[in-house]
Parts: C-alpha cells; structure tokens; sequence
C-alpha cells in the first residue's frame, strides 16, 4: 500500500510539472502582445512623408511686397517721359512745320533734332533745318550747360530757343524715343517736346526734302 502511495504521488508531481511550461509559455505568449500592443512611450513618431500623402495647402503663400490690401487699386505711375505722354509728331506735320519764305504768323517754330551719329548723316542727308546731337556718342549733351553746348556744339541749347517745339527723330524711332525720356530727365519741358515716331525712313518713305549734311564729326 505505501508502495503504491507513492507511486501515485510521483505520477501526480510528475504530470504538475509537465505541466507547468505550459501555462508559463501561455503567460510569456500573452505578455509579448500586451507589450506591442501598449502605447509605445518615449518615441518620437516619424510622420509619413510620401508625395501621395501630403496635405496640399488650401492656399498659396505669397511674398509680403506682392500683397496689397486692395486687389483692385492700381499703382500709378509717373508718365513724364514715356511714350504715350509725348506729343507723337507724323510725316506732314514735320513738313509744314519747316522754314519756308512766308511763315504763318501763326507758325510756331520747331526744332527738329537728329540724334544719328554723323557717320549716318554722311550716307543719309538730313531733313532741312534739323540739328545734329548725335547722343550715342555725346551722351551728356542735354546736360551741358547754355554756354557748355554752344561751344561743343555750334548753336544755342534747343530749351533756350523760347516758345519751340523740340522734335526728335533718328533712323527708326527707337533713339529718338530714348532721347526725348533722356531731354525730360534732364529738365526740359515734357509740354515741348515731341518726337517723330517713324523718323528718318518714313520721312525718305514719303519723298521728304533732304539737305546735304557737312557738319562736324564730334
């Protein structure tokens, strides 16, 4: 009977111990999932930065200088000098403004400047009574000083020439532009200058009078 006794005994401690690493794997099983499944503490998260998940902005962000509190206030705009804000002077009135034997008493006198360099004078001729500032090379002409450009030049500053209309041509109209903003920058009187847009190839285009130009090559 003991015997037996402690055969059952042994067989009870031995299947308590088989057991055992079972329930103790179980454990172990459940502990690594609660683990994972926890709130992870401590980490900084990386956020996904992949094109097809960015958030586009519900605007687009523009400098400060380009935001204006009014969107339909327009900026004004100095026009002195530009194109537009010049008298444009076309084909006849450039030749019933030249000298003739029997002016109008009405004729108000106009100066007509040609800004081409001597060189292109040479070739071209020159409209009769036109003078010759040729500013590509005499940049500084229409600032000189009244005694300054006599001597340089030979006849007295165009500004000084009282009550005349200055009118500024060249080949295509391009120079004479730049040279009458050039005469406004200078000081000369936006009111009395003017300029012949198509200049000299439209007054050769309609058979205007030419004058042989002798002048000096500054």
């Amino acid at each position: 009977m003991a015997t037996r006794s402690a055969i059952q005994r042994s067989a009870v401690t031995l299947s308590s111990a088989a057991r055992t690493p079972a329930r103790t794997a179980t454990s172990s099983t459940a502990a690594f999932h609660r683990s994972i499944s926890a709130p992870t503490r401590g980490l900084v998260s990386i956020p996904n930065t992949h094109p097809a998940n960015r958030l586009k902005p519900s605007h687009t962000l523009r400098p400060a200088y380009l935001i204006t509190k009014n969107p339909h206030q327009q900026t004004r705009q100095n026009t002195n000098g530009t194109k537009g804000s010049l008298r444009e002077w076309g084909f006849e009135e450039i030749n019933a403004a030249l000298p003739s034997a029997t002016p109008s008493p009405t004729h108000t006198p106009v100066i007509l400047i040609d800004v081409r360099e001597p060189a292109e004078l040479t070739g071209t001729g020159i409209i009769p009574s036109a003078v010759s500032i040729p500013l590509a090379s005499q940049p500084d002409a229409l600032y000189l000083t009244a005694d300054e450009f006599e001597t340089r030049f030979g006849f007295p500053k165009p500004e000084l020439v009282e009550g005349a209309q200055m009118v500024f041509y060249c080949k295509a109209g391009v120079r004479a532009w730049a040279a009458a903003q050039m005469a406004v920058q200078a000081g000369y009187d936006p009111a009395r200058i003017g300029v012949y847009d198509g200049s000299w190839l439209d007054w050769e285009r309609n058979g205007g009078k030419v004058e042989k130009w002798d002048g000096d090559d500054y």
